[in-house]
């Protein structure tokens, strides 16, 4: 809960109770660019135990694979996804380097993202809004890093401030504006 109530009755934030627990920063900024359940929430000090030090969390978000709700994780280096321990399922991994192709589309107005990969394909689905389709374009950058490394996510909320800056400078049009900020409204 966040806003005027979660502030009045002095409760704390996603990110303060993430903090609170030890979860590492880069999975925090992932958590609070993301919408899920509360019930997937209390999951992420136990996903972020899955990860290696190394790793950076490109994008996070809550889905079904193989009968069993979890999060899906993009990191750095791979797809990880982490059921929930009540489903007690083991974790899938995916390297990036292993993905052969990966497509989203919607069911039932939820998201279906599927990833082959040599060994077979995996399905996750019940993504919420477009976020199946925003997670396939982050791996499809990450399969193909530019030259100088790995894409840098960026928020969308700074990106947006950019764009309005550039607006008001003249610098773009009315409708390019128009049409940029509505694809960033896309990704919030």
């Amino acid at each position: 809960m966040t806003g005027p109530l979660s502030k009045w009755f002095k409760m704390p934030s996603l990110a303060e109770r993430l903090r609170n627990q030890g979860v590492r920063e880069v999975v925090v900024q992932a958590a609070e660019r993301t919408a899920f359940g509360r019930q997937s929430d209390q999951g992420l000090p136990a996903m972020a135990a899955l990860l290696n030090e190394s790793e950076g969390v490109v994008a996070l978000v809550e889905g079904r694979h193989s009968g069993a709700t979890g999060l899906l994780v993009l990191t750095s280096r791979r797809l990880l996804f982490a059921p929930k321990a009540a489903d007690r399922k083991t974790p899938t991994s995916i390297e990036l380097t292993d993905v052969v192709a990966i497509s989203s589309h919607m069911r039932r107005g939820l998201g279906v993202l599927e990833v082959q990969t040599a060994a077979g394909s995996v399905v996750v689905d019940q993504i919420l809004g477009n976020q199946a389709e925003m997670l396939t374009k982050s791996v499809r950058q990450g399969m193909a890093p530019p030259p100088d490394g790995p894409a840098e996510h960026r928020d969308p909320l700074e990106e947006l401030t950019q764009l309005r800056a550039l607006h008001r400078a003249g610098a773009i049009s009315d409708a390019e504006f128009q049409i940029r900020k509505h694809q960033l409204f896309g990704q919030i």
